[in-house]
């Protein structure tokens, strides 16, 4: 009873009207009630395991054969069976070969195909072993789909690009003995693809070469006007923030000069602050940025003291 009211809460009945995105979103509700159902306990164990095999199996079978009815919801399910599961690179190199498929058809179809692939990269993402050669560059697949500027891939992109994030940084990728920080190491992944990705800079009118932060930020700006993609885009920014102020070139900003120091974080401040100022959580941002926030400071941010602070 509990799983029938869950599915009936999330809208699965399907509607002649849902958009693709709905669609699919479906699909990964009923996914999910399925694969609790195979770790409750009364079928843990060998008889769960072979379930999902045998899903598994039958999911994947379907998913890399063209089929516009059947493959993006084949997608979408082998996405959250790989995510309980470890990816291997053999799979994630089959899934990115149908996205640039797809998106080099993208306009002659509806977007149900590459939306599809996406969510299953992002659910693939946690799946992968801390040394993927893919990990750092599926930042960069996102950025590229973000780029595209059509809003629905922009979103799946946008988590594609949190996900990304989150979880380099909680293999500790972005650690100071493990290189230079988030920007050195995000830009040493995009060597494998450089001639490309300047490509679509170029197209895009931004450089990650010139100004790594600034060009993140732009792209994110699109996310933080639009209402369905503005917490998320706050939750990268904010989460960018804090990574960059653990980072070693931000904690020896001193010894590499002040533009340095501004170019790091200063343009994810300046794009954060007013919806943060909105959300009354100014001290949290600069708490997250590295700087000491005590009660004569929390005050200042309340009567406008943020551009003061950042002097400091």
């Amino acid at each position: 009873m509990e799983y029938k009211d869950e599915l009936a809460a999330g809208g699965c009945g399907g509607s002649a009207h849902e958009s693709p995105r709905d669609a699919l979103d479906s699909v990964e509700r009923v996914a999910q009630v399925f694969l609790r159902i195979m770790d409750n306990s009364a079928f843990a164990g060998a008889r769960g395991n072979a379930w999902r095999a045998r899903w598994t199996t039958l999911v994947t079978a379907s998913t890399f054969v063209f089929n516009p009815a059947i493959q993006p919801r084949a997608f979408v399910l082998l996405g959250k069976l790989a995510a309980h599961d470890e990816v291997d690179d053999d799979l994630l190199y089959q899934t990115l070969a149908t996205l640039r498929g797809a998106l080099a058809s993208f306009g002659e179809t509806d977007e149900a195909l590459p939306v599809s692939v996406l969510l299953c990269l992002v659910n693939m993402v946690g799946g992968l072993p801390p040394d993927s050669s893919y990990l750092a560059s599926l930042f960069w697949v996102g950025i590229a789909v973000m780029q595209i500027g059509h809003l629905p891939l922009y979103k799946v992109g946008l988590n594609l690009v949190a996900k990304v994030v989150r979880t380099l940084d909680a293999c500790g990728a972005f650690l100071p003995e493990n290189g230079d920080g988030f920007q050195h190491f995000l830009m040493s992944a995009r060597v494998a693809v450089e001639k490309a990705a300047d490509q679509v800079d170029d197209l895009v009118g931004i450089s990650f070469r010139s100004s790594f932060s600034a060009a993140l930020s732009l792209l994110l700006l699109r996310g933080m006007e639009d209402m369905s993609s503005k917490d998320e885009a706050y939750e990268v920014l904010l989460q960018v923030i804090g990574v960059v102020a653990s980072c070693r070139k931000w904690q020896q900003a001193d010894q590499i000069t002040t533009d340095r120091k501004c170019d790091l974080i200063l343009p994810y401040m300046i794009l954060i602050l007013p919806t943060a100022s909105v959300r009354k959580e100014l001290a949290h941002v600069f708490t997250t940025a590295g700087f000491a926030i005590g009660a004569e400071t929390k005050a200042s941010l309340e009567h406008g003291g943020c551009v003061r602070l950042l002097e400091q």
